[in-house]
């Protein structure tokens, strides 16, 4: 049986003092053991800046019910290895340069997040995974106001520029509607902001806060995780 996903809001920033990020409380776990729930925490580790934290999240099995669930924070991306505002910094900033390239970009990433490393080849496979989630919800929304119809095979080909530019565009777009607002994502990619840092922990800012929102919307539209 597949796990239902919650996703947790933030109420406390990730940091670096015990290296240690747990979702429930150990009330919180102990009242769901004693309601006859069992409870299992599943253990990613991510790197923020050059501190690994280990992030705790509970699997919950409700055995009378044979209900399962998964909580996560907003920031985590499941089986990968940084959080979700170093991806959306990399995308960000790609889409909203035209001119600059992937390694120009994700280097550029590597420097703003204090990474020993972040190779461009993260920022494409993001691109990739965000893309396809934004044109299924486009494909959901036009096969809602029209009949159903066989869509014709597209051929594999390296992109053109302008296809390049289309769809840097179009994920930008979904970017600034997702954040209710364009400035953060903006400033970041035009090195216009006051710098916040984020070489090390806690993470925050408007930047910070617009890339929750993303992950709010996309969850609460398709109940799908960003990444």
């Amino acid at each position: 049986m597949f796990y239902l996903h919650i996703l947790t809001t933030r109420d406390r920033n990730i940091n670096s003092k015990n290296k240690t990020y747990i979702v429930l409380t150990a009330g919180q776990e102990k009242a769901m053991t004693e309601e006859g729930l069992l409870v299992q925490n599943h253990v990613y580790k991510i790197q923020c800046g050059r501190v690994e934290i280990h992030v705790h999240c509970p699997k919950i099995h409700d055995q009378e019910n044979e209900e399962r669930y998964f909580i996560q924070p907003e920031f985590l991306v499941a089986g990968r290895p940084y959080p979700i505002y170093v991806y959306l910094y990399v995308i960000a900033v790609y889409c909203l340069n035209p001119e600059m390239g992937q390694r120009e970009a994700s280097e550029r990433t590597r420097i703003r997040f204090g990474l020993a490393t972040f190779s461009h080849s993260t920022l494409c496979r993001a691109l990739k995974t965000l893309e396809k989630h934004i044109k299924e919800q486009k494909e959901e929304k036009q096969n809602e106001r029209m009949p159903s119809q066989t869509m014709p095979a597209h051929r594999k080909s390296f992109p053109t520029v302008g296809q390049t530019r289309d769809r840097r565009d179009m994920i930008a777009s979904y970017l600034k509607e997702a954040a209710g607002g364009s400035e953060p994502f903006d400033q970041e990619a035009e090195e216009l902001c006051e710098r916040p840092v984020y070489k090390r922990l806690p993470y925050a800012g408007a930047f910070i806060d617009a890339c929750h929102r993303v992950v709010e919307y996309t969850f609460l539209a398709k109940r799908r995780i960003l990444l």
